[in-house]
């Protein structure tokens, strides 16, 4: 068999192997030993629905053909949070509709170790400190708590796992995550180690059912051109939390995925992966976030609810286990109020009632066809990967390593690199077999705004001049629009890519000689991200210019529990806030 990869690729990856690595086997050893002393308590939900764990609750929901109904809370304060758990038992009481289970939304902070959370910008969500906190929130009601973001797969992996195994919660983490920045934590070695250690910790629950879940928009597959390509992602990180580490492993998707068609095939290509006799492979489907309008926000029920219905029918056809997380209908504007989220899961709920009138109606052979090609895809994809990694020297039985090279890969080189189009069918681009919607959607905008904007007179006087783009949290699309729209009218750009730091983005500016700096935020970090990065811009004595965009949202003190609109903050302090790609371009002038 010829080679998988060329030579120049062979020594990019190559230079992301890691030097001095730790005896992974040693700190897997160690979270096992962590693990078995570890006793998972009986939840009020546990106890109510008679079983020992989540995996085999979702095991009972698919024998009964039933979605496996979630959401999402992240409120301002721990207090709140519980509060709103227990709200939700009360809704579950009055409706007599049933949401199984609450995936939380911590601060990222809650990833960092405490000793490295000094000067970290003040962030969205609550506060978990103690390990009593999260027993204190697992117990306050009979709706199952799922430990999910900034835990497994953030560098604080193995303080978290403890914690929310100790709570009762077992689906633990969201693992892919390891592919994200985390604030206040440089060293990639020392952060994928601990992952490793704390997936010690999950595979001694082996037989508890203990599942580390992933969910592929928190991950690489973001990036890609072909939502296929995030199942191969999916075989991957399996392989690195079954094979190597000896874990239970599931997998979720959705954020970024428009096409009902693609959405059913790849829940029935993830079940057939992923499953195993005693486990469902999928975890949940998040809800569509791309379609939303940013105005007349209520008509956002109506794909939501179409998109529920086409699970409910995947899930009564073929009794898979799956759950769904609605998107509330002004999330794309606003933080939801839990009266809002409750309205969508609501809607999405009751619409299971009419499902039999769709489903004797129903043709899966393009379905299934598809999802068989998925599973063969995948698998081939997968294994160009391993082949790959081993050509370019990549240890692949030492998951520490594998998790620092997958870090340090740019995505869609990565996705180029291994896609069977162009490794066994021998074309020079991607030729994907299910053209993912965000990528889809970001090459039609950058396409619009560069018609509309070519013959604008600002164009000539920009041209040739230089910009450092980059996004400061994980949500990169408005950041990557911006940035290849004026590409494509003439600016130089230098793209950094997502989730830089306010430090590390000096330091890249300063490497390519450059003083204007526009950065897109999104996560309610703007004000404080806004003040750390004049502090430490004027240290250096240099003249910046910085221009911010995204979402202009901050807690203006420790003490708020609900954020603002902080433009104004922001312009006191001498940085420009934009709205659109023309007005970037109109401040790189002044």
């Amino acid at each position: 068999m010829s080679e998988i990869l060329s030579k120049t690729d062979r020594e990019y990856i190559a230079s992301m192997i890691p030097e001095n690595l730790p005896d992974w086997k040693k700190s897997w050893q160690e979270g096992y030993e962590i693990g078995k002393g570890i006793e998972i308590p009986e939840t009020p939900f546990f106890k109510k629905h008679g079983v020992k764990n989540l995996a085999d609750y979702l095991l009972r929901k698919a024998e009964e053909g039933k979605v496996m109904w979630k959401i999402l809370e992240g409120f301002a304060t721990l207090e709140e949070e519980i509060e709103g758990m227990k709200a939700v038992q009360k809704w579950n009481e009055e409706t007599g509709l049933c949401i199984s289970c609450v995936h939380q939304l911590p601060q990222n902070t809650v990833g960092v170790p405490k000793d490295k959370r000094e000067n970290l910008p003040l962030a969205l969500g609550y506060m978990l400190e103690e390990p009593q906190d999260w027993v204190d929130l697992a117990m306050a009601s009979d709706v199952h708590v799922i430990y999910a973001d900034n835990h497994l797969g953030w560098p604080n992996a193995v303080y978290t796992t403890i914690n929310s195994l100790k709570a009762g919660s077992t689906y633990t983490g969201l693992i892919g995550t390891f592919f994200q920045v985390a604030p206040g934590c440089p060293d990639e070695v020392w952060n994928q180690n601990e992952n490793v250690k704390a997936l010690g910790i999950v595979a001694a629950k082996y037989g508890e059912k203990v599942i580390a879940n992933s969910n592929m928009d928190d991950t690489a597959p973001a990036y890609y051109m072909d939502f296929a390509s995030s199942l191969a992602w999916g075989r991957l990180e399996r392989y690195i939390v079954s094979d190597l580490c000896k874990a239970r492993y599931s997998y979720s998707f959705g954020n970024f995925t428009s096409n009902l068609i693609n959405m059913a095939s790849m829940v029935i290509a993830g079940t057939k992966v992923f499953s195993k006799d005693d486990q469902p492979g999928m975890g949940y489907v998040n809800g569509n976030t791309v379609d939303s309008w940013d105005h007349h926000v209520h008509g956002n029920f109506s794909f939501a609810v179409a998109e529920a219905m086409m699970l409910i029918l995947v899930v009564k056809k073929y009794r898979l286990g799956c759950g769904y997380i609605p998107v509330p209908m002004n999330e794309k504007v606003t933080i939801p109020t839990l009266e809002e989220i409750l309205d969508m899961s609501c809607a999405c709920q009751r619409s299971e009632e009419m499902a039999d009138y769709f489903g004797v109606n129903m043709d899966w052979t393009m379905i299934e066809k598809l999802s068989d090609e998925l599973v063969d895809f995948s698998d081939k994809m997968f294994q160009n990967i391993l082949t790959g990694l081993k050509e370019a020297g990549v240890d692949i039985t030492n998951p520490t390593e594998m998790l620092v090279v997958l870090k340090r890969l740019d995505p869609t080189r990565f996705e180029k690199m291994f896609h069977p189009s162009v490794v066994q069918d021998g074309n020079d681009q991607i030729i994907p077999l299910m053209p993912a919607t965000l990528w889809e959607r970001s090459q039609k905008l950058i396409d619009e705004f560069v018609e509309e904007l070519k013959d604008n007179e600002i164009v000539p006087k920009v041209k040739g001049r230089s910009v450092c783009m980059a996004s400061g949290d994980i949500h990169y699309c408005g950041a990557l629009v911006i940035s290849e729209t004026m590409k494509r009218l003439g600016v130089d750009v230098y793209y950094g890519g997502n989730q830089l730091e306010a430090l590390d983005i000096l330091d890249l500016a300063d490497e390519q000689g450059i003083t204007d700096i526009c950065i897109s935020l999104h996560n309610g970090q703007a004000l404080p991200y806004a003040k750390l990065l004049k502090k430490l811009a004027d240290s250096r004595n240099k003249n910046y210019k910085f221009i911010m965009g995204g979402v202009m949202m901050s807690f203006e003190d420790e003490d708020a529990l609900e954020p603002t609109d902080v433009t104004k903050q922001i312009e006191d302090l001498g940085i420009i806030v934009t709205r659109n790609v023309e007005e970037v371009m109109q401040a790189l002038l002044r």
